[in-house]
């Protein structure tokens, strides 16, 4: 459900050059047998033709410790209620520092 959320959003907002990364297993599975999940074949099926409107877009796994930077910023989206789009309207003060942290990493 995160990556259709994700896809849309990118498409909303006009993004076209798009690299999604996930410490999810699980949807990472989902991407390589999509049969494989046939409970939720029509979110699966949705999810893949709105990925045909952007014009470049790749999908990663990573290891938790490599994505912190996702990590807090959705734990400050569910804790903080911040459910709009915060980081299109500057973001959070410790956002940029967090960013700047995982870059020398």
């Amino acid at each position: 459900m995160a990556i259709h959320w994700a896809v849309s959003d990118m498409i909303n907002t006009r993004q076209q050059r798009i690299l999604f990364e996930s410490n999810c297993a699980l949807a990472k599975e989902t991407f390589l047998n999509p049969s494989g999940f046939y409970q939720h074949q029509h979110i699966i099926y949705e999810t893949s033709s709105r990925l045909r409107h952007l014009q470049d877009w790749s999908f990663h796994h990573c290891v938790q410790e490599r994505n912190i930077v996702a990590q807090e910023v959705a734990k400050s989206v569910t804790n903080d209620h911040r459910y709009h789009s915060y980081i299109a309207a500057g973001g959070p003060s410790w956002l940029q520092h967090s960013i700047e942290r995982e870059a020398r990493t």
